[in-house]
């Protein structure tokens, strides 16, 4: 992976963390009024958002489309399934403990997170920002 890969993988991976944050405190928020599981689907609907809005912007510098926006759950589904397959191998193969396991699979799967997202995102989209045109030869 290149610098401005990996530049864009370290954005990736601090706006998980906030996004973890805004989850939880929506979620909190909405407990005061609705059901637990009504709270949960709210407050990771605007995750999901948040995430797709500030990973476009500003992780992989691309205008948003509502094309990209219906792809990018794929980027959770595959992280999902990827960070599953690690904890079953790590607690059933490696006997690792289960909570060391989660937190390693999550770790491990985040890259393949990262490239869905990216591909989700980027494929067919028009980069934003301070990219500069060729000059014209006519």
């Amino acid at each position: 992976m290149n610098v401005a890969g990996l530049r864009q993988f370290a954005v990736f991976a601090l706006v998980g963390v906030v996004n973890t944050g805004v989850y939880y405190g929506v979620y909190a928020l909405l407990l005061r009024w609705l059901p637990y599981l009504a709270a949960h689907a709210l407050a990771y609907g605007v995750g999901v958002t948040g995430s797709f809005l500030l990973n476009s912007c500003v992780t992989l510098r691309t205008r948003p489309t509502w094309r990209a926006f219906a792809r990018y759950p794929l980027s959770g589904a595959a992280g999902l399934v990827g960070s599953g397959l690690l904890l079953h191998l790590a607690v059933t193969r490696l006997g690792v403990d289960e909570h060391l396991a989660a937190i390693a699979a999550g770790v491990l799967a985040t890259p393949l997170t990262f490239l869905v997202a990216r591909w989700a995102i980027m494929s067919g989209a028009r980069r934003t920002g301070t990219v500069t045109e060729p000059a014209s030869s006519e």
